[in-house]
């Protein structure tokens, strides 16, 4: 078990075309430990074809801004250099998906179609517009999760308690590394079609007030980023990662969102290079248990981002509350502009908007925060969510609208004693943050 035949699925079964196999990279943004790559490269091998990749930048995308998307560009640079080193040819069209796969699969004739898992609205959306466009093969490979999302539950997971001993049960099964990217070469040459890198971010019509953060590059920094956690930061993990005054986190995720690395990759690493002790443990817990039953919830709960995919309890008790007098109200705007009485929760949305980022810890509280000074539940979600898509490098992920989730409405938690305006919902104060940082 554990190849990249067994991380695919068949989503049509449709006639193939007389082209080359195509493979449309949109979630997995890399060449090395990319199963669904590696699938389409045995396809082509396997129909006797050529592989080519397509990926298509859509300016109409979730949330698109000047941060993510010069973010994006600098891996996809990087994914062109390589993949025509090894003769593949890489596509790149401005537009909107998936009229442009469609189009690209149409005049192509391609034989059989590729593509990434992605359990989010849009993604479901697009694939369900391409199977009923086009009528060749199409295939989607789960290169997001070690153990893929559909085969490690069949239902939405309770909690991480729930979702552990099934993916524990399968993990060493895909805990496997991929062939190495030389394995990929073909023998056709083939026209490198040339990109006006610059020439694209300036043609896109996007949010260019959110700036891209400078220090944080992307693509190949991923394995700067993941060396260095390894040699520096590791060994302290377990106690350091809720110190909100350290830096103890992995600063990976905005690579993992974008697949520039592959959780696959840094666990095997973290387990070849790094002792099997608690901070390993720590790390491997979140990586792997923490990112897969975010997946998990995002696939089995379309209200994932809204106050109706919050459990019964939550949204029960949190209703029963919804009178309760709060002392502070804020708007939107005011949240955005970190406008709060609060200094604490007003630096954390701050250094988002200027960094895109927020440690770990501190996100619970200043989502805890939006719920306690915002008029309603479903309204601190909607603020949260905005606010976290908006800003965040590594935003517009299951990831963070599990975190928002379990913030404002209790998810993958249980109830807790009640308190005003949370009801049995988890209640968190400064005073929290301030003992980790003392620990």
């Amino acid at each position: 078990m554990g190849t990249m035949k067994d991380r695919s699925r068949l989503l049509q079964q449709g006639i193939p075309g007389t082209g080359n196999i195509l493979y449309w990279m949109s979630r997995e943004q890399r060449v090395a430990s990319n199963p669904a790559l590696f699938f389409a490269s045995y396809m082509a091998k396997e129909y006797g074809k050529q592989l080519e990749v397509l990926f298509v930048i859509d300016d109409n995308y979730p949330n698109a801004n000047l941060r993510s998307f010069s973010f994006m560009i600098e891996g996809l640079q990087e994914v062109k250099l390589l993949l025509e080193s090894l003769k593949i040819p890489f596509h790149i069209r401005i537009g909107t998906i998936p009229n442009e796969v469609i189009s690209h699969i149409n005049l192509h004739q391609n034989s059989i179609i590729v593509t990434d898992f992605n359990p989010l609205h849009h993604d479901v959306s697009w694939k369900k517009e391409l199977l009923h466009s086009v009528s060749i093969p199409v295939y989607e490979v789960d290169g997001r999760n070690i153990v893929p999302c559909w085969i490690s539950s069949d239902k939405q997971e309770y909690s991480a308690r729930t979702i552990r001993p099934k993916i524990t049960r399968l993990l060493y099964d895909y805990l496997h590394p991929l062939p190495d990217v030389e394995s990929l070469k073909q023998e056709q040459t083939f026209a490198s079609e040339s990109v006006d890198w610059e020439g694209i971010l300036d043609s896109l019509n996007i949010d260019k007030s959110i700036t891209p953060i400078n220090k944080t590059a992307g693509g190949k920094a991923a394995q700067k980023v993941l060396n260095q956690f390894i040699e520096e930061r590791i060994r302290n993990y377990a106690i350091e990662r809720n110190n909100t005054k350290t830096n103890g986190c992995s600063e990976l995720s905005p690579y993992l969102h974008f697949g520039q690395i592959s959780a696959l990759e840094v666990a095997l690493k973290v387990i070849k290079e790094c002792p099997d002790d608690d901070n390993r443990k720590a790390f491997l817990e979140q990586l792997i248990i923490r990112r897969e039953l975010a997946e998990n919830f995002c696939y089995y709960n379309p209200n994932y981002d809204s106050f109706e995919g919050f459990p019964s309890w939550a949204k029960k008790s949190l209703l029963d509350h919804q009178s309760d007098i709060r002392e502070y109200l804020y708007s939107r705007a005011e949240f955005e502009q970190a406008q709060t009485h609060d200094s604490l929760w007003n630096e954390a949305q701050s250094t988002l908007v200027k960094s895109g980022t927020m440690h770990n810890y501190l996100r619970m509280y200043w989502g805890k925060k939006i719920l306690e000074w915002s008029a309603t539940a479903e309204e601190a979600m909607q603020t949260a969510v905005y606010l976290n898509d908006k800003y965040q490098l590594d935003g517009r992920d299951p990831n963070g609208y599990t975190g928002c989730a379990w913030c404002i409405g209790g998810l993958h938690d249980r109830p807790w004693f009640n308190h005003s305006i949370f009801g049995n919902v988890r209640y968190m104060g400064s005073k929290k943050i301030s003992s980790q940082n003392r620990k």
